[in-house]
């Protein structure tokens, strides 16, 4: 009977630890990756289709008539834009894993995942595959990827599961304390996803980009960003580039905007500069620090012009525009500061600077006074949900969670909306 005893104690025991590890369980909503195997990928026929709905307006890229919209990890958009109140709807190009895209000499260089693809686009209704460099570079963060939800964590990710290609949001159930440390030290992934906004063409043969742009081309060269380094491509072949040097960035890089024979990178902990004497090997020239945060930045004249904020992937406290003083490349510093309420990319042109203030819109400001900026605001468009920018030839276009908008600023004063292409 002893021993009968000591048994239902014991078992009376299991069972109450078993009880209180039930109580210890948390759920949660979070971001899942879906898989392809990387040579079920790289055996995708890419051809044009028919024109489709957006489902997740990303980043944008003007060249000649013509506009390029990412839908995120998706593919690209081709978009006659010859008349802005009125924009034509072409083409779509199917690249799985697309973030970024640049065009010179009517090439298209998109990055598929960790390959680079040019595409013949001398009929932008049908672009033809003429070159695929695998193993350009590392992969873009995965979030750019359809389906993700930038409010909520991640999980299960899985190199040898092949590449991600979409999320889903599923309910997570783990033991509490393993809750409790992921979130004190949550996963984190850039999502900050520039080129000439407001000014003339570097090149009349390229194209412009957003201030959140990965891809960038300068003369004959594509430089394509990644967070820890700078890859250069040549392009005088122009449909198939020959790949360059590998520049290292000591800081996490986001942006990439050219200027004057010069990067400037923006990243997590600041604004970087690098020249471009040597096109194909982009050399360091300074950096100007700011707390971690997510960091586009645009530049004109003797200004750089940069957004930080916080957010689930974005760690930090400020949500900013900072307005820098470049007049000497290797002593840039920090003329004026703006609280904003999350701002995303930018755009300059003259004194009229926009700014894609997240979910509180885009803001007009007169930019002329540095240090009064903030008191200076022409125009807030409220409920939209902005991503990015890129002013050009009196046209505003820009990128936002309800989908692409146009709008004539030829009159800052009296900016007008031209067109809106929504998402699904």
């Amino acid at each position: 009977m002893k021993n009968f005893g000591l048994l239902l104690i014991s078992v009376a025991l299991l069972a109450g630890l078993n009880s209180c590890h039930d109580k210890y369980t948390e759920s949660y909503q979070a971001n899942v990756p879906l898989y392809m195997a990387l040579d079920d990928w790289r055996a995708l026929d890419i051809s044009a289709e028919s024109p489709r709905q957006i489902m997740e307006a990303g980043k944008i890229y003007i060249y000649d008539d013509f506009l390029f919209i990412v839908d995120r990890g998706l593919g690209i958009h081709i978009v006659n834009n010859a008349n802005p109140a009125a924009p034509q709807n072409i083409a779509f190009l199917p690249v799985l894993g697309c973030v970024d895209v640049a065009v010179r000499n009517n090439a298209l260089y998109v990055d598929s995942y960790i390959d680079l693809l040019s595409f013949n686009i001398s009929n932008p209704t049908s672009p033809v595959l003429s070159c695929r460099i695998p193993d350009a570079f590392d992969a873009n963060s995965g979030t750019f990827m359809h389906g993700y939800n930038d409010n909520l964590p991640v999980v299960g990710i899985d190199d040898n599961n092949g590449i991600i290609v979409g999320w889903t949001q599923e309910e997570i159930s783990v033991d509490s304390r393993a809750y409790q440390n992921m979130q004190n030290n949550p996963i984190e992934s850039d999502v900050a996803t520039g080129w000439a906004n407001g000014v003339s063409f570097h090149n009349v043969s390229s194209g412009i980009g957003g201030s959140m742009a990965q891809f960038t081309i300068t003369d004959s060269y594509l430089y394509v960003l990644r967070p820890a380094s700078i890859t250069s491509f040549n392009l005088d072949a122009n449909l198939c580039p020959e790949q360059g040097s590998v520049t290292p960035v000591s800081w996490e890089a986001e942006t990439i905007f050219p200027y004057n024979s010069h990067l400037f990178l923006g990243t997590t902990s600041g604004m970087m500069i690098y020249n471009l004497n040597n096109p194909s090997a982009p050399e360091f020239v300074s950096a100007i620090s700011h707390l971690t945060a997510c960091d586009p930045v645009v530049v004109q004249g003797d200004r750089a012009y940069v957004t930080i904020r916080t957010g689930n992937t974005c760690t930090g406290i400020l949500n900013q525009l900072l307005v820098i003083d470049i007049s000497n490349y290797a002593s840039p510093f920090t003329v004026a500061e703006y609280n904003l309420t999350n701002p995303h990319g930018l755009g300059i042109d003259g004194n009229t600077l926009f700014i894609c203030d997240g979910s509180a819109g885009l803001k007009v400001y007169n930019a002329e006074n540095d240090i009064a900026i903030d008191e200076n605001m022409i125009s807030h468009y409220e409920n939209i949900n902005t991503f990015d920018v890129i002013p050009y030839n009196d046209v505003l276009i820009m990128s936002a969670k309800e989908g692409i908008y146009q709008y004539d600023y030829s009159d800052p004063q009296n900016i007008a909306q031209l067109s809106f292409m929504a998402v699904n």
